[in-house]
């Protein structure tokens, strides 16, 4: 397929790759959502929609700071042909974007997931669907990452101190979710973003709640659990119930018995007044108002401690009633889940690391049906599971300088369900080094301490994808000092990482011929952000739609990209959709 010269328009442009992305955002509607976002200011000379989409395209240009809108090597707001390409008419001055960034509200960010969310949605049921289709694990990933700020900075809204790129910084946690499509790519669902001193233990639940939403996929609830869990719960409250009954009849009983003391000691004052008695009575009855008294003081400190042991077993059994009803409300939840769930996947996997992990949150996971796949959150268990190993272990190479050895089951701290546990080592230096993985299945099948060490290690996946978004996006550089302008630019970022990878077949469909270099490009985010989305290139109208080539002095000479349209898409019809949201 050649291009020839005509007489339709044609112009030049600096940022080649630029006007394909904004072509098929703006065929998938992505850009007609975007210009629908409240935003609370008023147009001047542009909306501050416009504004918004024109942040976005700074986003996938790569630039590194927001001025280099307009003093990049090639700026943006000078490139009329971008503009037009993503539906708008010209871009501001980068200043003027910023002041939009600083109005935004929490409507605005919110109307801008909301969007991001209807764009991505076809392409995320397209990748779940084709995995349950094949019948293979749905693996979410869990991470927290830094976004570090100046130390002495004052203007950041919520910023503090948190461990950030090992060590402690001023700043930001961004907490994301991802899946793993059928074709090994990462997919973006959710992010949130927290003041720095956030730690991952309070990420994981929202986490997977957000990645159930936007995948529309949840496994089987273990009711059966809860349910075993509530006798247990049951059995506790009838024990403490009966405690402290005990100890409030016992209590009862010392007070009855210190008021009847009390009394004799009374009416023994008034006989010993009356002379009617005789000096040996007189004698008998002072030695026994003695032993009274002398009992009093023994028995009003066996009175306090013992109140003090009757409201304590009524303080836990408030907290055991509180518990059971918690539990009976959380079975119940999980009951009305499986009935809308009627074929739920087989697997469904929660791959976190130790940060993640506590007894709760392993307890949550069981129960709501994940399978965990992680590591110990101390070094305390894997020091207990080395004391119960043999005197000469046989440990099992597993990698370059890994070696691993079975545990059997063993229960953490905290989480009432048995986990599948193993031992690592690793050699550094003349020591090795211990830590210990978690597991749990219940689909049937077993995995080989290479294959489990291995696939936990895969989680490497979104730990790339936290150094694309900051060696290709630069999340970690906050292009504004407001709480909803830095979330939108998190949504953007995550919106840009997932878009280049979801458009990349479709370049591929438009290219007239892939040169070597084109393919290897087409492989890279980095290289179509950095690289092909700031190159020369000429664009003309054709009967075959938008023509774009680049340029002779580009990496790409001779390439054209003909953006005919959207590639045909295979709606859901409801296979394999176990449920809906």
């Amino acid at each position: 397929m050649t291009t020839t010269t005509s007489d339709w328009p044609a112009a030049n442009t600096q940022h080649g790759l630029l006007v394909a992305f904004g072509e098929f955002l703006q065929q998938h509607g992505l850009i007609e959502r975007l210009m629908q976002v409240p935003v609370p200011q008023k147009t001047r000379r542009f909306s501050p929609q416009t504004k918004l989409v024109e942040f976005l395209t700074g986003i996938l240009s790569g630039m590194e700071h927001l001025e280099d809108l307009n003093e990049g090597p090639h700026p943006l707001t000078n490139d009329t042909l971008v503009a037009q390409a993503w539906g708008q008419s010209g871009f501001a001055h980068y200043s003027s974007v910023s002041r939009t960034l600083e109005v935004c509200h929490a409507q605005t960010v919110e109307a801008v997931e909301q969007a991001i969310s209807d764009f991505s949605q076809p392409f995320i049921s397209a990748q779940v669907n084709e995995l349950l289709r094949r019948g293979t694990a749905i693996i979410y990933d869990l991470d927290l990452m830094g976004q570090a700020v100046s130390p002495t900075s004052t203007t950041y809204p919520d910023a503090r101190f948190g461990w950030m790129d090992d060590r402690v910084q001023l700043g930001y946690q961004l907490a994301r979710v991802c899946v793993t499509g059928h074709d090994g790519e990462r997919i973006w669902l959710a992010g949130f973003h927290h003041p720095g001193d956030t730690v991952s233990v309070a990420c994981l639940k929202e986490l997977i709640t957000v990645a159930e939403v936007q995948t529309q996929i949840r496994p089987r609830r273990r009711t059966e659990w809860v349910q075993q869990r509530i006798k247990y719960q049951t059995q506790a409250v009838t024990r403490l119930q009966r405690l402290w009954e005990q100890q409030a009849a016992q209590v009862k009983g010392w007070d009855q018995t210190r008021e009847k003391l009390i009394g004799q000691c009374y009416h023994a004052e008034q006989q010993l007044k009356e002379s009617a008695f005789s000096a040996g009575k007189k004698a008998r009855l002072r030695e026994k108002r003695k032993a009274w008294q002398k009992r009093l003081p023994r028995l009003a400190t066996r009175i306090v401690r013992g109140q003090q042991v009757r409201d304590k077993h009524h303080t836990e059994m408030v907290q055991a009633e509180q518990q059971l009803a918690e539990l009976k409300t959380w079975c119940e939840k999980l009951k009305n889940d499986n009935r809308a769930n009627p074929q739920p996947p087989a697997y469904v996997e929660a791959r976190v690391d130790a940060g993640f992990v506590s007894g709760g949150n392993l307890t949550w996971l069981l129960e709501m049906g994940y399978c965990p796949n992680t590591k110990a959150p101390n070094d305390k268990t894997t020091q207990a599971l080395r004391k119960l190993l043999p005197a000469r272990p046989v440990w099992s190479p597993v990698g370059k300088n890994a070696e691993m050895i079975a545990c059997g089951e063993y229960y953490l701290h905290d989480c009432p369900y048995p986990l599948i546990v193993a031992l690592e080592r690793f050699k550094l230096g003349r020591e090795f080094h211990y830590a210990t993985l978690l597991r749990y299945r219940d689909d049937g099948r077993s995995q080989f301490l290479g294959e489990w060490f291995h696939h936990y290690n895969a989680r490497q996946i979104i730990e790339a994808g936290n150094k694309e978004m900051k060696g290709t996006f630069f999340v970690q550089h906050l292009m504004s000092h407001a709480l909803p302008g830095i979330q939108i630019q998190v949504l953007f970022t995550g919106l840009a990482a997932n878009a280049v990878h979801w458009c990349t077949p479709w370049l591929k469909d438009c290219s007239d011929h892939l040169t070597p270099k084109w393919q290897r490009t087409l492989n890279s985010s980095k290289h179509l952000v950095q690289v092909a989305a700031n190159c020369a290139a000429r664009v003309e109208q054709t009967h075959c739609g938008t023509a774009l080539q680049f340029a002779p002095e580009s990496p790409f000479p001779g390439v054209t990209l003909f953006l005919k349209g959207v590639p045909a898409f295979q709606l859901a019809l409801g296979f394999n959709r176990p449920y809906k949201i």
